[in-house]
């Protein structure tokens, strides 16, 4: 297919006659929706109930199509999502967010591939400053065989971002990968290993150079590419997983939603990130690495009881997962559940380094229980991997005074002061001390 994206252009004004406002139709519309929710989570069942009663009470209102349509979207009802979706449109074409988001439901769907394109430029028109309409389209004109669309679009990404990195420069990166495809091998590695300079440690990034290398016969180059991006994949004691390599063959658009979700994280776009990770599950739930990105997500959004329910299910799989324990661990020492935390922790450490998060919850545990011995052992193993950090100097003078040890928690406390004088930790070191 040889059709550039802004071809469609005029199919999608055409489609967007009269679409400049709400709209009040004299509509057959359809019942919204109604499912079984007997086996579903009560707060699920509860948020699809209310979107659903809300446009029950008012079925001509726009808005509530689309929350509804929204809310059966986050929660895998894909279908569903899409026919509300729809008729929100359809009563008020203005609608962002319906608009958009329908348009990423026809990629998930396996809809036309016009059909989609043209359900992008109406998203297009409505937000033309919105980088993900560009890039979102362009990951799937490229995933549907259209390389010179898929480029274009990207390169509209990149036009709209004004210059600043949208999503690490996923957009440059689709470029690259679009040059790949057209066999503009030289032009795709020239901007790929520009990029690769930048992130070094992107799985998608080294894949898309490693290749366009291989094709240009630069062999070495190649593996030296594939031998960094497997050290630093081997260096990620929380998130570090061979299944990263496998993504891509398993299915494309679990591939597209495992790097935008990589990409939110590093924004700390958590909630976004969930999402994204949530699509690759649905796709390929035995993924270990999606899951456990899926938990550090829910993790930083406070939504604990969601997180340790992916963590267990990590567990269940695989009971001696490290990155599930340690995860668990800390989840478990803030909550005070200090022998359950120190389990979690011992698992992590016959096997691995623990990090410095890591570490801070296990020592916390251990005070936490009294266990003033262990929790100095623990600080002494953390000062030996990281010597110049203050924050295990300081608990060391702490815990010393804890556990009676006075003359010694005076000097460790004056050594702490010496490596890091104003660190915020020293108030607190110096309030215990002190009494």
């Amino acid at each position: 297919m040889n059709r550039s994206p802004l071809a469609a252009a005029l199919l999608s004004l055409a489609l967007y006659t009269g679409a400049c406002g709400p709209t009040e139709p004299d509509l057959a519309l359809p019942a919204p929706p109604l499912l079984d929710t007997s086996t579903m989570e009560p707060l699920v069942a509860e948020t699809l109930g209310a979107a659903r009663a809300a446009v029950v009470a008012a079925p001509q209102d726009a808005q509530r199509w689309s929350e509804l349509g929204l809310a059966l979207d986050a929660h895998f009802f894909l279908e569903e999502a899409e026919q509300c979706l729809a008729v929100a449109i359809e009563l008020d074409p203005t609608l962002f967010r319906a608009v958009y988001d329908h348009a990423v439901l026809g990629t998930m769907l396996e809809r036309e591939v016009d059909e989609v394109a043209a359900r992008f430029e109406r998203a297009g028109q409505l937000r033309d400053d919105y980088p993900p309409v560009y890039a979102r389209l362009g990951d799937f004109l490229l995933a549907s065989g259209d390389a010179a669309g898929s480029m274009a679009a990207f390169e509209q990404a990149r036009e709209v971002s004004g210059g600043l990195d949208y999503e690490y420069d996923y957009a440059t990166l689709g470029i690259g990968r679009a040059l790949l495809d057209q066999g503009e091998t030289e032009a795709a590695v020239e901007r790929l290993a520009e990029l690769h300079q930048r992130f070094p440690g992107d799985p998608g990034l080294a894949t898309a150079l490693g290749q366009g290398l291989t094709m240009l016969q630069r062999v070495n180059e190649a593996a030296a590419v594939t031998a960094r991006q497997k050290a630093a994949d081997e260096g990620k004691v929380q998130l570090g997983d061979s299944v990263r390599r496998d993504i891509m063959t398993r299915s494309r658009s679990a591939a597209m939603n495992f790097q935008r979700g990589e990409a939110m994280v590093r924004r700390r776009e958590f909630a976004a990130a969930a999402v994204e990770f949530e699509r690759v599950l649905t796709v390929d739930e035995d993924n270990r690495t999606a899951r456990l990105y899926l938990a550090s997500a829910l993790m930083e959004l406070r939504r604990i009881p969601e997180s340790r329910a992916q963590l267990n299910a990590v567990l269940r799989d695989s009971p001696g997962d490290l990155d599930a324990h340690r995860m668990l661990g800390l989840f478990d020492a803030e909550s005070g559940a200090f022998e359950e935390a120190d389990l979690h922790f011992k698992t992590v450490s016959r096997d691995a380094p623990l990090d410095n998060l890591g570490f801070q919850a296990w020592v916390t545990a251990l005070g936490g229980m009294g266990r003033w011995d262990e929790a100095l052992f623990r600080i002494e193993q953390w000062s030996a991997a990281s010597p110049s950090l203050a924050e295990p100097a300081y608990l060391r003078a702490m815990a010393l005074f804890n556990a009676n040890r006075r003359e010694e928690a005076f000097q460790a406390l004056e050594a702490a002061k010496a490596l890091a004088p104003g660190h915020p930790i020293r108030a607190q070191a110096e309030r215990i001390l002190s009494r």
